[in-house]
C-alpha cells in the first residue's frame, strides 16, 4: 500500500504532463533547435520557390517535375547541391521538432479551440519532418523514377480496392490541406507569425504571405481532387502528386496563365519563409 496520501497520487499524472509541457518549451526555446528552424524554413522556402521556378517553365513550354523530388533533384545536380540536401535534412528535422514543441505554448480560450491549435503545430510538424525525409532520401541518391515504374506503380494502386480507399483519403486530405491554405491566406490567418513585424517590412510580407498561401492552397485543391477522381473511377492517369496538379492547370482554358499565376504565388511562398526565418522570434 501506498503512503502517499491520496491527493498527492490523483496528482501524479498532471505533473507529468507539466514536465513534459515544460521540457517541449525548453527544447523549443533551445539555441541549437532554433537555429536548425531558421535554417529549416530557409530550405523550405528555397524548395517552393524552385518548385515554383519550374511551374514557370512548365507553363512557357519547357521540362521539368514541379514537386518536391523535381526540386531536390535538380538542387543535387548542382555544385555543393549535396552538402546543401545533407543540412537541409537536418534542419528540416529540426524545424519539425521546433514546430512540434510549440504546441506547449498553445494557449486558447476553450478546450475545443486548444486542442485544434496544438494538432495544427504537430500536423505542421510531421510535414516538416516528412519534408526532411523526401530530402534524406534524395541524398542518398534517391531520384524521380522512370516514367514506365510509376506508371506500373498507378496502375497497381487502382487496381486494388485498398489501394483505391488509401488515394481516397489521401486525395481528400491534401483537398482539406488546401483548403486550409486558401483560407488562411484569405483571411490572414498568418498574421500571428508576424507579430514581430512592422511598417513597409510588414506589409510586403504579409503580401507574399496572402498570395503564397493562397496559392499553395489552390495547387493543393487541384492535386487532392485529381487524387479522389482517381479513386473514383479508377483511373491511374489521375495519380500524381503537386506537379501532376500543376499540370492538370494547363488543360483548363487559359491554362497557361492559371499555372504562371499559381507558380508566381509558390515563388511567393517561398519568399515568405525566407522572411520568417530571417525575423523568427517563437
Amino acid at each position: 500500500m501506498s503512503n502517499l496520501p491520496a491527493d498527492s497520487e490523483a496528482d501524479q499524472p498532471g505533473d507529468a504532463r507539466e514536465r513534459m509541457k515544460q521540457a517541449a518549451q525548453r527544447a523549443h526555446r533551445s539555441r541549437s533547435v532554433r537555429a536548425s528552424a531558421r535554417i529549416g524554413l530557409l530550405a523550405n522556402g528555397l524548395v517552393h520557390a524552385l518548385i515554383g521556378g519550374i511551374g514557370l517553365q512548365i507553363a512557357n513550354g519547357a521540362a521539368g517535375e514541379a514537386d518536391q523530388l523535381g526540386a531536390l533533384s535538380a538542387i543535387a545536380t548542382r555544385p555543393g547541391g549535396l552538402a546543401v540536401l545533407w543540412l537541409s535534412t537536418v534542419a528540416l528535422w529540426g524545424l519539425a521538432l521546433w514546430q512540434g514543441t510549440n504546441a506547449a505554448f498553445s494557449v486558447a480560450p476553450n478546450r475545443r479551440v486548444l486542442v485544434f491549435r496544438r494538432s495544427l503545430n504537430v500536423g505542421k510538424a510531421l510535414g516538416f519532418a516528412l519534408l526532411g525525409t523526401v530530402t534524406f532520401w534524395v541524398a542518398l541518391g534517391a531520384r524521380a523514377g522512370g516514367a514506365d515504374s510509376v506508371r506500373r506503380a498507378d496502375a497497381a494502386i487502382v487496381d486494388s480496392p485498398i489501394g483505391l480507399f488509401l488515394l481516397l483519403v489521401v486525395g481528400s486530405t491534401v483537398g482539406i490541406i488546401g483548403g486550409g491554405l486558401v483560407w488562411r491566406g484569405v483571411r490572414r490567418n498568418f498574421r500571428e507569425e508576424l507579430r514581430h513585424l512592422w511598417g513597409p517590412t510588414k506589409v510586403i510580407v504579409l503580401s507574399l504571405g496572402i498570395f503564397g498561401h493562397t496559392a499553395k492552397g489552390v495547387a493543393f485543391l487541384v492535386t487532392g481532387g485529381l487524387l479522389v477522381a482517381a479513386a473514383v473511377f479508377a483511373d491511374s492517369r489521375w495519380v500524381g502528386g503537386l506537379d501532376a496538379g500543376l499540370r492538370y492547370l494547363l488543360t483548363l482554358q487559359s491554362g497557361p496563365i492559371l499555372l504562371n499565376l499559381v507558380a508566381a504565388g509558390l515563388i511567393a511562398f517561398g519568399l515568405y519563409l525566407v522572411a520568417r526565418a530571417a525575423f523568427l522570434r517563437h
